[in-house]
């Protein structure tokens, strides 16, 4: 019975405490971000294979805590043009004019995981094929950032995102993403969201973090 409740202790102890820590980072961040973010986005932008898990977390949760330095409803406005175009069959010439576009996009926000992958999309449509690869290696690396932030199976484990658009990414390979999904969200005292899916006797769990300055790029 002893070793039973030493075996449970151990797994709980290693789910709840696998969890990443939002305090330190954006602590850290706040403090020093040369060093725990731009430093590590330089990385990130260059060889991103070279970053470990903690730099990888750095970069993705402690994006919430830097200045952005442009209006994320511009980018976004001029994402959505360059996604309608890397989806489409177009010329060479037209992929490399929305390339250019794309790449303007980028040099201001590398962390964009729609950019990276319409980056991929529109490398592969001009034949280069090993730059394509490149900003496809940076999306998966922030989606297994994510993946690997907790278990989903338990309140105290979930898997945490930065924003509200990466839930769906976290729910894609879950149990509860088929039809007859629910949910239910709790605002947690550090004023993040906790979402609950459900769908049978199945449950998911999938926090969003939250941060002082979440509306202020358009003041």
């Amino acid at each position: 019975m002893k070793k039973l409740h030493l075996l449970f202790f151990l797994i709980y102890f290693g789910i709840y405490f696998s969890q990443v820590n939002i305090d330190e980072i954006k602590k850290n961040v706040t403090e020093n971000p040369q060093k725990y973010y731009y430093d590590n986005l330089e990385i990130f932008k260059t060889n991103p294979k070279l970053l470990n898990q903690e730099q990888l977390n750095y970069i993705y949760y402690g994006n919430n805590y830097v200045d952005y330095g442009f209006k994320r409803s511009e980018f976004n406005d001029i994402l959505s043009e360059v996604t309608n175009f890397s989806n489409r069959n177009i010329s060479f010439k037209k992929a490399s004019q929305v390339l250019e576009k794309a790449k303007m996009l980028y040099e201001k926000n590398p962390l964009s995981k729609e950019l990276l992958l319409d980056l991929q999309k529109l490398y592969y449509k001009i034949k280069k094929q090993d730059k394509g690869d490149f900003h496809f290696s940076q999306y998966h690396l922030l989606y297994e950032t994510i993946m690997n932030s907790g278990t989903g199976k338990l309140d105290v484990s979930p898997i945490v995102v930065a924003n509200f658009s990466d839930q769906m990414l976290a729910l894609e390979n879950s149990k509860v993403f088929t039809r007859g999904i629910t949910f239910t969200t709790k605002v947690l005292s550090d004023g993040s969201w906790l979402n609950i899916y459900k769908n049978g006797q199945d449950l998911f769990f999938v926090k969003t973090i939250h941060h002082k300055d979440l509306y202020k790029d358009d003041k």
